[in-house]
């Protein structure tokens, strides 16, 4: 089968700068919605043979942060999502995750599309992506990270559910996978007084790009600064990161916790792709 030529996207929608860093800084947006909306481009109806998400879910228990916007890049002139547009082919991209995230989604897939992986690939826009998600995935190795968000995009479609709203709850189901199938000995049961510590390895371990500072900042407040980062997946990345840091403190006997976007700003580029900074804040509660 001919691979579809590769398309030259811009990156998502970003945000006007500040006047303090007119470089840099990027104003944080509006912030998540807790209910259910359309979808970025609605699906076929499930008469067409799309599959469905079983069932939705809920708002998250954190409190409802800042993120930057989910709507399409202006001009494009395409009714698809911007996550549909990868920058890159899948399984070419220079930023790479570990294996397990998308044994995750995997495990998401069967568990609530009816007609499961069969299904979820059926509704992939591109035999690029449909090829991509064939593969068999090892948890320890490291994938491409576009696909990923593609992919997320996709059954958010199907939920019809934002993206920003949908990705916050897959980052909380994310965090009980690893603690369940990976990080049990690291995080589970274990006290939060050192959890920052913790938290440094488990960023380095999950990705081959970024850097990761995890600092306590007092007895209830935790500071995760991460940098170099590709601005293309922050639509998803950012709540997706909100929902996991929740999921990993509920994991840890800390239900209650919130975790909210503190900063966001460009920082230099790989290649032609803008990076970015990212400061989370961790509020430990019962």
């Amino acid at each position: 089968m001919q691979t579809p030529p590769r398309r030259t996207t811009p990156p998502p929608p970003s945000v006007a700068p500040a006047p303090d860093r007119p470089s840099e800084r990027v104003p944080a947006a509006p912030p998540i919605s807790s209910g259910v909306g359309r979808p970025s481009w609605p699906p076929p109806s499930s008469s067409e043979g799309v599959p469905r998400l079983t069932d939705t879910w809920g708002p998250s228990s954190s409190d409802r942060p800042s993120r930057p916007s989910t709507r399409p890049p202006t001009g494009t002139g395409d009714l698809r999502s911007w996550y549909l547009d990868l920058p890159s082919q899948p399984g070419e991209g220079s930023f790479r995750i570990k294996g397990i995230a998308y044994r995750g989604l995997a495990h998401l897939v069967t568990c609530r599309v009816e007609g499961g992986p069969t299904a979820f690939a059926a509704a992939l826009p591109t035999p690029a992506l449909q090829n991509f998600f064939s593969q068999p995935f090892l948890a320890s190795s490291f994938y491409d990270m576009f696909p990923l968000v593609a992919g997320c995009g996709v059954l958010a479609s199907l939920a019809r559910s934002p993206l920003d709203s949908f990705a916050q709850q897959q980052g909380r189901a994310q965090a009980s996978y690893d603690v369940e199938h990976a990080y049990r000995a690291l995080l589970q049961g274990k006290s939060t007084d050192d959890v920052h510590s913790r938290l440094r390895p488990l960023a380095g371990r999950y990705y081959d790009f970024g850097e990761w500072d995890v600092d306590r900042v007092s007895s209830t407040r935790i500071r995760v600064v991460e940098r170099a980062l590709p601005i293309w997946i922050m639509p998803w990345f950012i709540p997706m990161q909100i929902g996991y840091f929740s999921g990993l403190m509920a994991a840890m006997g800390k239900p209650g916790s919130t975790v909210t976007l503190q900063s966001f700003r460009r920082e230099g580029l790989a290649g032609t792709m803008p990076l970015v900074v990212l400061e989370l804040e961790v509020v430990l509660r019962d």
